[in-house]
């Protein structure tokens, strides 16, 4: 060994030795995050970060570039062929107990060794494995390794073992090659057509001494009866429990409670005048807090909120209902797909908190875990408890056939069982889903033909499909009390039901090119996902080295390609073709002091704004028939032209702002069902009736009232009945319908403004507009009405509301606040609006 490499292997182990000093001690668990190293290929051990992984590790040390820069991703596809090793010292657990070794998330092939005897060998990214610390031999000066195999080597070994191909979308490699199929681990860090290829390994959740003796056995909590005096739950261990005893307290305060038993560690425990919890906007959010302990001492302690949660599935005039009800009370799930707020899962969860308040601030009450990444975690469910977000968790599996192999399917199902147990007693869990859009892919994407498989091979991997998400999935929920399951999204997968029942993916807007009237005339039961592409804001772009709309670093990070409508057609074909559709045509226009690229920036996030915000207004205008509008997608894990809302640096794209009006509980909602007549209607999702002041007008294009109204409307609790306040003929120079909501003293509650046409349908003039940045905002005022207005300030921050349209008459304040929510002033400000646009 050079002496380079002496230095660098003794300073970094004297490093990790202190550093082990330092493992955050707690009563029954011991840390053991610090002091890792990890071995480059140089051979020289370096610092490790855990949790983590290998390339967040290589990119601390400079030894690889940032893969989100430029286009470096290409520079880093190394990384995944390595095998990669990390290492630490250890000592045994410093008092007497059962102890284990737990690795809460271990990425993916590992071998786990102490003194080079090997422990544990892992295959399996979603699962926590433990040792028990009477397994382990000590000798004083011990070092704990763990060793990873090359997932894509490992992969492909088991790919080529497998008698039969097994299809898969999204991972862009030749058939045969395609190992995201056989390995559990997040199928994203493969490719997607939002993401990167970034194959990682290493310890990506927290690893530590646990004590075993200490805790009950894990147990369901199922709600047995509920009334406005009573709730009971029936508390069920795994293993047989006695003398037990509980103590409940909410806020600070003790509530009385009784548990008797009923059977070998199963007990009743009843709860007087039980305060119930809500969906976001539904109401609040009580959480009690529940310890329990038995006759030997060992005790748990669990948050929770009383709700009782059904899916109902019942015949109505549509065909088969798929309706989410809390309570008693039919919800309208108004929501997003999410996927990790950074590609790298530990980095995002930093953004964890941040992605939720956008979710609230846009008044959303389910949010689905897509079956393509990672299980929530437990912070994650936390915040989904306190703030009243209902929870769609997929299993981990997206458009991709399962391996036959009794061993693999094991695998995931212990995977499985573990998430579950883990899960179900959260009061935010709302559904358990096996898959996302396997059955489907299957069924309509031709996937036998195009992987050339015979008869044999199909009925073999259709019984794979059968035997893993139809059995056995719904039996680890059904004995594990893990709530309902719903085998595959969007299921069914049958023409004779179309959008008749069950969810659906409405993907005929984009993939498909319907008009935006496909979500009412095409509308199914439940719109679990949805969407429209749009480019982040500038800065976003500009941050990884984009300087132009053709720039090679904005131009390859477009993943979404359509060669089925016509060869090459991606996804920059879709939005120009939906841009002119509802705009202006991005390549077609221009506008002083505009490039390109602020172009399409502009056009895109109007468009995608539009469609979002029609998508769900139809939906939840359908008298019913859709009861959950869950689009495509809330956030993105790298910067890129996606169908997020908030792009990857945390900046709100004009569709998000779309989004929190059309999804507000208060809301005036143009029903687009009607094409004989403009009719509008009011509708309160929350939980207390509303009585107020409506006023309305019809305006002409140089932003004339042409007919206008104001009256007194009462809108009942929940969605009960909406209030029709309008219908009527429409003159035939009327171009826009502007309302607003006040309360009987005069605050505003909502108002808005909308063409009648597409706005690419209107000749918009330029204006005069003047714009004066103030300390916490800025005054707009122009002569003219000006339809898509985009605000862009100098600092830092958030505009109250942009992308709207401006009627003129009077000037408009628009606040601005910080990441802090401060109001604070926004500096410069440009604005961007329709009129400004010339045909090339």
């Amino acid at each position: 060994m050079n002496l380079n490499r002496s230095y660098v292997f003794c300073s970094a182990l004297c490093l990790a030795l202190f550093s082990c000093n330092s493992d955050r001690v707690q009563k029954n668990r011991i840390d053991l995050n610090l002091g890792w190293m990890f071995l480059d290929e140089e051979g020289d051990w370096l610092a490790a970060k855990v949790p983590g992984n290998v390339h967040l590790d290589l990119l601390e040390h400079g030894l690889i570039s940032d893969p989100f820069v430029a286009v470096n991703e290409g520079d880093v596809q190394w990384v995944e062929t390595v095998d990669w090793r990390y290492r630490r010292p250890i000592a045994p657990p410093p008092v007497s107990g059962e102890w284990a070794l737990e690795f809460s998330g271990l990425d993916t092939y590992a071998t786990v060794m102490l003194n080079g005897d090997t422990l544990l060998q892992s295959d399996n990214m979603h699962r926590r494995w433990r040792i028990p610390a009477s397994e382990m031999v000590f000798t004083g000066t011990d070092t704990l390794s763990v060793v990873f195999k090359s997932p894509v080597a490992e992969g492909q070994r088991q790919l080529d073992a497998h008698p039969w191909r097994i299809p898969v979308s999204n991972e862009i490699r030749p058939q045969g090659e395609q190992v995201s199929a056989v390995v559990r681990k997040a199928m994203y860090h493969f490719g997607w057509d939002w993401g990167p290829r970034l194959v990682t390994s290493g310890i990506w959740r927290p690893v530590s001494w646990v004590r075993q003796d200490v805790a009950l056995p894990e147990f369901s909590m199922t709600l047995d009866s509920l009334s406005s005096n009573t709730a009971v739950y029936r508390l069920q261990f795994e293993e047989p429990v006695t003398a037990l005893s509980g103590e409940l307290e909410m806020g600070g305060q003790d509530i009385p409670i009784s548990l008797n038993t009923q059977d070998q560690g199963v007990y009743a425990m009843k709860i007087a005048d039980p305060q119930l919890w809500w969906p976001h906007g539904m109401g609040e959010q009580p959480l009690y807090r529940l310890t329990l302990t038995d006759g030997a001492g060992r005790s748990v302690a669990h948050r929770f909120g009383i709700r009782r949660l059904d899916w109902v599935q019942e015949p109505d005039e549509f065909g088969t209902s798929f309706q989410c009800v809390v309570n008693g009370v039919p919800v309208q799930a108004r929501g997003a797909n999410i996927i990790p707020p950074d590609f790298f899962v530990n980095r995002g969860e930093e953004q964890l908190d941040r992605m939720l308040d956008d979710a609230v601030a846009s008044h959303m009450n389910m949010l689905r875990i897509w079956g393509g990444a990672v299980y929530g975690s437990d912070a994650f469910y936390d915040r989904c408890d306190s703030l009243g977000i209902l929870v769609w968790q997929d299993f981990m599996n997206a458009c991709a056939m399962v391996p036959g192999d009794p061993a693999w399917q094991a695998n995931f199902l212990a995977e499985a069982e573990e998430q579950v147990v883990r899960l179900r007693n959260r009061t935010s869990l709302a559904l358990w889903c096996g898959n996302n859009e396997t059955e489907k892919a299957w069924k309509e994407w031709g996937w036998q033909e195009l992987y050339g498989m015979d008869a044999a091979d199909s009925a073999a991997a259709w019984q794979a499909y059968v035997d893993l998400f139809e059995v056995g999935l719904p039996n680890v929920v059904a004995s594990k009390g893990g709530g309902f399951y719903w085998p595959s999204s969007p299921s069914p997968v049958d023409p004779a039901q179309h959008r008749m029942a069950g969810d659906q993916h409405d993907w005929g807007v984009w993939f498909g090119k319907e008009g935006f009237d496909f979500f009412t005339r095409d509308g199914g039961r439940f719109a679990s996902e949805f969407g429209l592409q749009s480019l982040p804001d500038r800065r976003t772009l500009e941050a990884v080295g984009v300087q132009s709309f053709s720039d090679t670093v904005l131009q390859f990070r477009q993943r979404s390609k359509m060669d089925w409508l016509e060869p090459g057609f991606d996804g920059w074909d879709m939005m120009q073709f939906y841009a002119d559709g509802y705009f202006a045509d991005p390549k077609a226009v221009e506008a002083e002091g505009m490039d390109e690229l602020d172009r399409w920036i502009h056009l895109t996030q109007l468009t995608q704004a539009e469609g979002l915000r029609q998508a769900i207004e139809r939906h939840r205008c359908s008298d019913g028939r859709t009861s959950g509008s869950l689009y495509w997608q809330l956030d993105d894990v790298w910067p890129t032209v996606s169908w997020s809302t908030v792009d990857h640096a945390g900046r709100w794209k004009l569709a998000h702002h779309a989004v929190r009006d059309a999804n507000q509980p208060l809301r005036v909602l143009w029903d687009r069902s009607r094409t004989d007549a403009l009719r509008m209607v009011g509708q309160n999702l929350g939980p207390t009736p509303w009585r107020g002041k409506l006023a309305w007008a019809l305006l002409n294009l140089s932003g004339d009232t042409l007919k206008t109204m104001e009256l007194v409307v009462d809108l009942p609790a929940f969605g009960e009945r909406d209030k029709p306040f309008m219908t009527q003929d429409v003159p035939d120079d009327a171009a826009v319908v502007a309302w607003s909501l006040r309360t009987e003293e005069g605050a505003w509650v909502d108002r808005g403004a909308s063409t009648l046409k597409p706005a690419s349908a209107y000749e918009w003039k330029d204006a005069e507009v003047q714009i004066m940045p103030a300390e916490g905002g800025v005054w707009i005022e122009s002569d003219a009405l000006l339809c898509g207005v985009q605000l862009s300030a100098e600092a830092e921050g958030r505009f109250e509301d942009n992308g709207f349209m401006y009627l003129p008459g009077a000037r408009r304040w628009i606040g601005f606040a910080n990441a802090d929510t401060a109001m604070t002033g926004p500096g410069a400000v440009r604005l961007a609006h329709l009129g400004m646009y010339r045909k090339k």
